[in-house]
């Protein structure tokens, strides 16, 4: 039997000099695939009672876990999710009535998402009351950055005044709280961080 598939892989393959045995021939090639793909099992004990002894896992194995709906990795010490790749933007944030758009990030990971905005007031004053501002929304984020179950609360400064705001599920980030006056020219730099659920 020789082991020198095309692809490097190791995988048992039947010689033309092994003595005839179809079962043995299946057996070794499946014996050579199988722990190569990606295996599907009900849970983690599931594959903890699957892979033991001579099916021990080894570096570089993969599965899936039905009953989490989750791809993990055998690192050679331990099952671990994959990190998700790291995609970033700069644009397509929409300032509304009354504030420019100075600067935008955006960056997800997965299904978590991290908002910078950085825009100017350039309308009227809004003044603060009792810790409030009149609702007034300020900018709204592009498709593909919003939440997509409820609505999201986050922070903004100005260097001189604070407070929160929400963004909602279409994206429009509306200023609500505030420590101080949000005058013509404040800049305000509004944070949040959120999971998507789809």
């Amino acid at each position: 039997m020789t082991t020198t598939d095309a692809y490097g892989q190791n995988i048992g393959l039947w010689a033309m000099t092994d003595a005839p045995s179809i079962p043995d021939a299946i057996k070794t090639l499946a014996d050579g695939v199988i722990p190569r793909g990606v295996m599907r099992f009900a849970s983690a004990s599931a594959r903890g009672a699957a892979l033991a002894g001579a099916t021990a896992p080894v570096e570089g194995m993969a599965c899936y876990l039905l009953d989490v709906n989750r791809f993990e990795v055998y690192d050679g010490a331990a099952w671990v999710t994959p990190p998700q790749t790291l995609t970033s933007t700069a644009s397509g944030l929409s300032a509304a009535s009354g504030f420019s758009v100075n600067a935008f990030a955006g960056y997800r990971e997965g299904r978590v998402i991290a908002i910078d905005a950085y825009i100017t007031r350039t309308g009227a004053t809004l003044n603060e009351s009792n810790g409030n501002v009149v609702d007034t929304a300020c900018c709204t984020l592009p498709a593909g950055w919003r939440p997509t179950h409820q609505t999201i609360n986050g922070d903004w400064d100005s260097g001189v005044a604070g407070g929160g705001f929400v963004v909602g599920t279409d994206g429009i980030c509306t200023l609500r709280s505030a420590t101080g006056d949000i005058s013509n020219g404040s800049a305000l730099r509004l944070h949040v961080v959120f999971i998507k659920t789809t």
